[in-house]
């Protein structure tokens, strides 16, 4: 049997120890000492220890052994530490920015029998452990004065190494004032001027087109620029007032400041955070500055759409003007010479001196006449062919009339031309209206002239070969000669001799033609074949009118008279477009304010031109209207006998022969008004022929309405807009005065990099609890915050001016006995009240 080892003669617990039979933990909890006989073990004995409770994290620290130090079960020498008082291991506070590594000193590391406490103080009793539990909840709630005299726990350090380095206000004449005094006065003047150019809608004219100044990309570009610059000076002046308004409030005394009202900033920055972050603006709108800053942030947000929308130059059609237009006179109505001189031939003078002018403008008549003449048909075979046939007056060619006062058809109408001289005004320089082409091709534009009308009128009666006998030179027996045979279009009129013998003078339609001394009734030389037409235009000075006998196939007569003057009873309407151009003209309308007689009153009416008979002639031959005389049965001829009515009333399903007529004769009257006064007479000089080697501008009163560059909006809803512009403009105005009448501008605390250094350098605050992973919630929001001063320390920090109010309402919500801000994240966290609740009935041990 072995020897049983020697026992040391140092017991490992001796019986005269200072230390009592029963341990104490951290929380008094009492541990029974072991009842088994003591051991000894050689030159060492056990230094008391116990388990202590944990602390949740940020709460308290545990007093550990430094890296020289640190033993696993407390045992020490005896000899190091002799009748030394063993010093308890105590949890202490962690005071901010103390070194972690610190927080686990060994007790024999401290000062002896003394523990670290809160804010450097000594506890030397165990009521400092219980002190120690809550007393970073203690001092957190703790208020802090502007005076320096107390601050939260561990945030002296923080506050005595933070003085400011700049100062809290800045003058007007430093550089943020005077840059926010620019921005603010731009934006103001230029948020006025675009308030003034929506309401004016000014248009631009020559100025904004392809041949102006600014083409309409250019100005397009530089009015989006203007307005994004006045939206970003806005922008940047509205965050500056907002922030001042905030930051006054927060170092104010009475008023403070939420995190809800300094997410304004980002309202007007960012506007989408209004929805991701409605949170907050559920607790801001409510206030004056906080509709304040939603109207800034949406105006901001819509200002350049608006700008576009009501300010940028667009193609639009401008309301109806009244105006003088000046248009070129080079000649009097209906002047043959002249009509002749501007035809363009290839042909010249020299080698047709007498007929070159004759032959071109005879062309021109069969070109133009047969092209209205065919779109007429036209027009009148598609009625048919619908059924859209009538007799009625307005719906066919106006005007027509039809008489039996007379005892026999009578075929009247009326038809009024457009004066053309109005198209020759309208691209004249001197009147500066843009063309299509100005405007990229989409321009258009509408000219209402009060100037005279050439009107063309056709007279036409049925008559027997006996009525005609007057009329045809070859029933005068007693003239014919058989030496000169049957008339014919060479002999005819020149070799014979023309007088009326005195028993053929009168006529039984000498009342309905007007035939008298002065205006003797004409003579054709034979009564036509049947589908066969001859003509009277006598070369001779005095009558005014072209007359034509035409004959059916039963040998039925019609003789027609036509002439033309110019009536006051008519205006000439011009429009323009891209795609073409038309002339019109509106007659015998009590409500039009145009027409020439409301600008010259005395104006007569219908006053025959005589020289319109040397153009007609011209324009009758073209259209062989003569063929007759050798039986030429003519196309045109054949057409129109078979438009002469056949019994006294209009065919529905065919047009007359008298709209016919005036529908061929259409463009002399045209070509008879190009360049002649705009007056119903000529008032220049009597040179023969009455042409002015000059042309004068000669202007009459016109109304004028055109497409081109403008500001305003074309749509009736783009209207809104017209508040956007209003209220920045406001906005800026207030910002301006509030900049110029403050003396200078503070510190934005609102600004991110100021609140970041201010929020760092601030207590942590247990308002704020829960949100520093996922941002404030619910309430917080609406937690009011003030800025601290302590003026000793030179040192500012937010703190929160609602303390007890924001705990109250977390006890409200938890119901639980457990506060403070380490139990209530305890109590957030299911994990750690299970472990809580674990070592608070986990025992000490030897």
């Amino acid at each position: 049997m072995e020897e049983s080892p020697k026992q040391s003669t140092t017991p490992l617990r001796q019986v005269s120890s200072t230390l009592s039979d029963s341990s104490f933990g951290s929380n008094s909890t009492v541990v029974a000492s072991p009842a088994s006989p003591a051991s000894y073990r050689p030159g060492y004995r056990r230094v008391p220890s116990a388990i202590e409770e944990d602390e949740p994290e940020g709460t308290a620290c545990i007093s550990t052994p430094s890296s020289k130090e640190r033993h696993g079960l407390g045992i020490d020498n005896i000899e190091k530490l002799g009748d030394q008082k063993i010093a308890r291991p105590s949890r202490k506070a962690c005071p901010v920015g103390a070194n972690p590594a610190d927080a686990l000193l060994s007790p024999s590391s401290t000062k002896a029998g003394s523990d670290i406490g809160f804010g450097g103080k000594v506890a030397n009793s165990r009521e400092d452990d219980q002190y120690a539990d809550n007393a970073s909840t203690v001092q957190l709630l703790q208020p802090s004065t502007t005076n320096g005299s107390k601050f939260p726990l561990g945030f002296e350090n923080r506050a005595s190494t933070c003085r400011s380095k700049g100062p809290l206000s800045h003058g007007r004449s430093s550089w943020v004032g005077v840059a926010i005094l620019i921005l603010s006065t731009y934006s103001t003047a230029f948020s006025a001027l675009w308030l003034t150019i929506a309401i004016v809608r000014p248009r631009y004219g020559h100025a904004i087109s392809l041949v102006g100044k600014v083409t309409p990309t250019a100005a397009s570009t530089l009015y989006t620029a203007f307005a994004k610059s006045i939206e970003l000076s806005f922008v940047t002046v509205f965050v500056s007032l907002l922030g001042q308004i905030l930051s006054k409030r927060a170092l104010g005394e009475r008023k403070s400041i939420t995190i809800a009202e300094m997410s304004m900033r980002s309202w007007v920055l960012q506007p989408g955070t209004m929805i991701t972050h409605w949170q907050s603006v559920r607790y801001a709108v409510v206030t004056r500055l906080g509709i304040f800053a939603v109207l800034g942030a949406i105006t901001a947000m819509l200002y350049t759409t608006a700008s576009d929308a009501l300010v940028a130059p667009q193609l639009q059609l401008g309301r109806s003007e009244s105006r003088l237009i000046f248009g070129k006179v080079s000649t009097k109505f209906a002047n043959v010479k002249w009509i002749e001189d501007q035809c363009p031939t290839p042909i010249q003078v020299v080698n047709d001196p007498d007929n070159v002018g004759e032959t071109c403008i005879e062309m021109q008549h069969a070109g133009d006449a047969y092209h209205n003449y065919l779109q007429y048909l036209e027009l009148w075979s598609a009625s048919i062919a619908t059924g859209n046939g009538s007799t009625d007056l307005k719906k066919r060619s106006e005007p027509v009339a039809l008489s039996e006062n007379f005892t026999r058809t009578v075929n009247n109408i009326t038809v009024a031309m457009p004066h053309s001289g109005v198209i020759a005004a309208a691209i004249d320089p001197l009147n500066s209206i843009m063309q299509p082409h100005d405007t990229s091709g989409l321009g258009e534009y509408y000219v209402n002239a009060s100037v005279p009308s050439p009107v063309a009128n056709v007279l036409c009666a049925s008559l027997t070969a006996e009525e005609l006998t007057p009329m045809v030179y070859y029933e005068w027996l007693e003239n014919y000669r058989n030496d000169t045979g049957m008339p014919n279009s060479t002999s005819w009129p020149n070799y014979y001799d023309l007088t009326i013998p005195e028993k053929y003078r009168l006529t039984a339609v000498d009342k309905l033609f007007d035939f008298d001394e002065s205006q003797v009734h004409p003579i054709f030389p034979k009564l036509p074949d049947p589908y066969n037409t001859v003509l009277n235009a006598s070369s001779a000075y005095g009558p005014n009118s072209v007359y034509l006998l035409a004959a059916t196939q039963d040998k039925a007569y019609t003789m027609c008279s036509i002439r033309a003057a110019v009536t006051p009873s008519c205006s000439t309407h011009y429009h323009v477009t891209v795609s073409g151009a038309a002339l019109s003209v509106n007659c015998e309308d009590p409500e039009d304010r145009l027409a020439y007689r409301k600008s010259v009153p005395e104006a007569p009416n219908g006053v025959w031109e005589k020289d319109w008979k040397d153009v007609a002639s011209g324009w009758a031959s073209a259209l062989s209207l003569n063929a007759g005389i050798s039986d030429g049965k003519a196309s045109n001829a054949r057409l129109l006998s078979q438009m002469i009515p056949k019994a006294n009333r209009l065919d529905p399903a065919l047009p007359s022969i008298s709209e016919a007529l005036a529908v061929l004769a259409g463009n002399t009257l045209l070509l008879s008004s190009l360049n002649s006064p705009f007056i119903h007479y000529w008032n220049y000089s009597n040179e023969t022929p009455p042409i002015l080697k000059t042309p004068q501008y000669q202007a009459f009163n016109a109304t004028f309405r055109s497409i081109e560059y403008q500001s305003g909006g074309t749509q009736d809803w783009q209207g809104m807009f017209y508040i956007v512009l209003a209220v920045v403009f406001i906005a800026n105005l207030c910002c301006f005065i509030y900049f110029l009448v403050s003396g200078g501008l503070m510190t934005d605390f609102i600004e991110p990099q100021n609140l970041f250094s201010l929020a760092l350098l601030s207590p942590p605050s247990e308002d704020l609890a829960g949100a520093c992973g996922g941002g404030p919630d619910r309430n917080q929001y609406d937690v009011p915050w003030n800025v601290k001063i302590d003026r000793a320390r030179e040192h500012l920090w937010f703190e929160s001016s609602d303390g007890k109010r924001s705990i109250k309402r977390r006890h409200k919500r938890n119901k639980s006995s457990i506060s403070g801000p380490m139990e209530y994240e305890m109590q957030q966290r299911p994990l750690l009240r299970a472990y809580s609740k674990i070592r608070r009935n986990r025992a000490s041990i030897l």
